[in-house]
């Protein structure tokens, strides 16, 4: 691994460019980009802490409107910085979009599109059926082009904590690696007698940072919660007495990590880097209440439970404040957003330029002026048939596409209007044929653009079932 540098000696070796590294890569990424530096001219690098809950729905954190949940401190973050109100997962389930996040790359892309595990799972058909003790290692999937190895190349100071879910071992890009791959418990021993390993976590987190004030670091924190099985503190169930909250066991939860969350913050205030750190909150897909098609565990759909998204962005030395984003997003956006703030687009071997997010924040440009895609693999069958997804979101229409593993294939695709239907209850199909058609056509453009078979596959199929 690299050597460590403070922030001094980062500058010194960055030529004094701070966070372009070169003059090439900086006309290049504000050209392209709009590089997050200071528009004054502060080129101190900034820290980022990077904060992914599992399995967090939306309507968890109090700021995405909901008023019987308690989470005042990421409800503080997002007014304080930029909540996104329409981010999507490029695929609802843990390990695909993790390494999306990592990566920049759709699933399709990295070739993740199952969990792993380092043994022989129990049988699902979103999970690989064989032992992956190492992701990184396998041929398989395309991940080492990813922005903590970038971050960790340049002199960042790295870390993570918590849930990984791309095998037991450190890739070998973290300095600090306190981590597990999935399904393990929320306490360190009996529920309740022992510590509650979110708080663990968060401990590791605070002393990371207090330790690393005066040099770029990147800390990544994963906390496994809200995912079940949920059985946060009995002191977080307080903000629910009296108010018949369904499912209080996973909304406590949130409420549990809510003052962890709210501890790293005050440790980056009393550290002085607050102002110089891009905090980015978000999770790796939601889950539903209800029995939708294609789910065993509330995941792996491409309806808006599982696969809307809450995010956050809190850096004061560039984004504003107190906006709510209502254009699309994808959380394969989150790399090239990171490695734009960092100055490293003169590392990347792809243009990821059209995607990073920092231009159109600085600038206000929140105008839905691309299509969102999602791309989905079901659990169990519709009749016992499994089927693939691939699903279209533009500003007011969604439209899931599914292709079966059965002859003749069941047709059951599905058109919302994200307007006027937003929990997604009536079934347009049939009824916009004109709109079926608009969007399958962009889906097979996208598709093609993006080398992605099955998209071009399913809405080439489409199109010519609607001649004109």
């Amino acid at each position: 691994m690299p050597q460590s540098v403070n922030r001094r000696s980062f500058l010194s070796a960055s030529g004094g460019l701070g966070l372009l590294g070169s003059a090439s890569a900086a006309g290049q990424s504000s050209a392209r980009a709009g590089s997050g530096r200071d528009p004054a001219g502060n080129q101190d690098p900034p820290n980022f802490l990077f904060i992914l809950l599992d399995k967090c729905r939306r309507d968890a954190i109090g700021t995405y409107g909901r008023s019987d949940v308690h989470t005042p401190n990421i409800d503080q973050l997002a007014a304080d910085g930029i909540r996104f109100d329409n981010c999507y997962a490029p695929q609802p389930l843990c390990g695909p979009c993790r390494a999306s996040i990592l990566t920049g790359k759709y699933p399709h892309e990295h070739g993740m599109r199952k969990n792993t595990y380092p043994y022989v799972p129990s049988g699902s058909n979103n999970v690989y059926q064989e032992p992956i003790p190492d992701p990184f290692a396998d041929p398989r999937f395309d991940l080492w082009d990813n922005f903590p190895h970038f971050l960790n190349n340049a002199g960042y100071r790295t870390a993570h904590i918590g849930k990984w879910h791309l095998g037991e071992r450190n890739p070998g890009f973290f300095d600090v690696w306190k981590s597990f791959n999935s399904q393990i418990h929320h306490w360190l021993g009996e529920p309740h007698k022992s510590r509650y390993r979110p708080t663990v976590q968060t401990d590791s987190a605070v002393e990371f940072i207090e330790e690393n004030a005066d040099r770029p670091f990147f800390l990544y924190q994963s906390y496994y919660s809200p995912h079940e099985p949920n059985n946060p503190p009995k002191r977080f169930h307080e903000p629910y007495e009296g108010k018949n909250v369904e499912h209080e066991e996973y909304y406590a939860s949130v409420t549990a990590l809510d003052e962890e969350i709210g501890r790293m913050i005050d440790a980056l205030r009393s550290s002085n880097v607050l102002d110089n750190t891009f905090v980015i909150l978000t999770t790796e897909h939601g889950r539903t209440w209800i029995d939708r098609p294609g789910t065993l565990a509330g995941m792996s759909i491409a309806y808006d439970e599982a696969a809307r998204l809450p995010l956050i962005m809190h850096y004061p030395r560039v984004l504003p404040a107190g906006v709510a984003w209502q254009s699309g997003v994808s959380s394969v956006d989150l790399m090239p957003t990171i490695m734009d703030a960092a100055g490293l687009y003169g590392r990347l071997d792809r243009d990821y330029s059209d995607r990073s997010l920092i231009a159109d924040l600085v600038g206000g440009r929140d105008e839905w002026n691309r299509e969102i895609v999602i791309q989905n693999i079901s659990q169990k069958g519709i009749d016992g048939v499994l089927f693939e997804e691939r699903a279209i979101r533009t500003e007011r229409w969604k439209l899931i596409l599914r292709d079966f593993q059965a002859w003749p294939r069941m047709r059951v695709d599905e058109l919302y209007d994200m307007e006027d239907d937003p929990g997604e209850t009536q079934n347009l199909v049939s009824a916009r044929p004109d709109v079926v058609k608009e969007l399958a056509e962009r889906l097979a453009t996208w598709g093609d653009e993006h080398e992605d078979a099955l998209a071009v596959k399913l809405g080439r199929r489409t199109i010519s079932e609607r001649p004109d």
